[in-house]
């Protein structure tokens, strides 16, 4: 099997102790974990700015309105169930059967060991290989680069996400089914600014900012699929699948912006900045990519594989 390591997550930091406190930033730095450190108070606006997270650190005795935090726990889950709440416990009592349900993970102050043991189990519940998340991202930056070749074109650091909250508004979802994987392969942009990204000339020549929505779904669904085929054509080896597979339904609540496979393992995450040379005080286009591998992962299997017969861009559009 390839080596695998962890990738990063982001987690919601909402600890007070002046001795847990920076004890908690070094152990997150250690395993790779972005904190976004904030009060009490400026919690649940944390929430709604930052859709990316993996899981939330808590301390039970965090000032609050009530005697603990466990109040600002329920809170938390219902507004965002799918994250992971670790909590740091300071008393002794039983948790109810209420704070249970959103506490599934407690952990009693001082021993990272047992947080860790959570942090493994549940933040980086999937191991993936590090050739591939390296791939993954050469190969996306080159299918960008040709469908915004004006534009420079920068990948984030790859992490692991387990919010189900969708980036922007326009959204591309692309099935990928291997002898080792088998999900989805999202990607998401804000419409303004990808519109903005065109006016500015990131695009083919003469293709300017006056697109319809249409087209510019079209320009994503393109990207999608040259991504697509130069996945299948180095990592989908060319053999034949069982005709009867497993499916989950996929919920989508364009109300809420949410999205979910079905699945409760973390998807891997990376964001990529286009930015215009010309214009360097123009804001740049954010294009977010995710791999939700809910059907089948099987990462001691992955090979990297290269079709002899084919290339990147094949000239093919497949949609889906």
């Amino acid at each position: 099997m390839a080596d695998t390591a962890f990738l990063a997550a982001k987690v919601l930091l909402l600890e007070h102790d002046p001795k847990h406190y920076p004890e908690l930033l070094k152990f997150c730095e250690t395993l790779g974990i972005i904190t976004v450190p904030r009060a009490a108070a400026d919690a649940m606006d944390a929430l709604a700015q930052h859709k990316d997270l993996a899981g939330v650190l808590l301390a039970e005795d965090l000032p609050c309105d009530g005697p603990d935090s466990l109040k600002l726990a329920q809170a938390l889950h219902r507004q965002r169930p799918e994250l992971p709440i670790f909590l740091r416990r300071t008393s002794t009592r039983a948790l109810t059967d209420d704070e249970s349900r959103c506490i599934t993970h407690p952990w009693a102050s001082g021993q990272l060991d047992e947080l860790r043991a959570h942090i493994e189990r549940s933040l980086f519940g999937l191991r993936y290989p590090m050739a591939l998340v390296h791939g993954i991202v050469e190969l996306t930056c080159k299918a960008i680069r040709s469908m915004f070749p004006n534009a420079t074109v920068e990948a984030g650091a790859p992490y692991v996400v387990h919010d189900r909250i969708i980036y922007g508004q326009v959204s591309t979802l692309i099935a990928l089914e291997s002898t080792w994987c088998r999900g989805y392969m999202m990607l998401q942009t804000e419409e303004g600014a990808l519109r903005q990204g065109m006016a500015q000339g990131m695009g083919f020549e003469g293709v300017g900012g006056d697109l319809g929505f249409r087209e510019l779904n079209n320009l994503i669904a393109e990207t999608t699929n040259l991504i697509w085929g130069a996945f299948k054509n180095h990592y989908i080896p060319p053999e034949a699948f069982p005709t009867q597979q497993t499916q989950v339904p996929i919920v989508i609540n364009h109300e809420q912006k949410y999205i979910s496979f079905g699945s409760q393992d973390p998807q891997l995450c990376i964001r990529y900045q286009l930015a215009d040379p010309n214009h360097p005080r123009q804001r740049s286009l954010t294009i977010v990519q995710r791999f939700i591998f809910n059907l089948l992962f099987r990462p001691e299997a992955f090979v990297e594989f290269s079709n002899p017969a084919s290339t990147d861009n094949t000239g093919e559009l497949e949609f889906f």
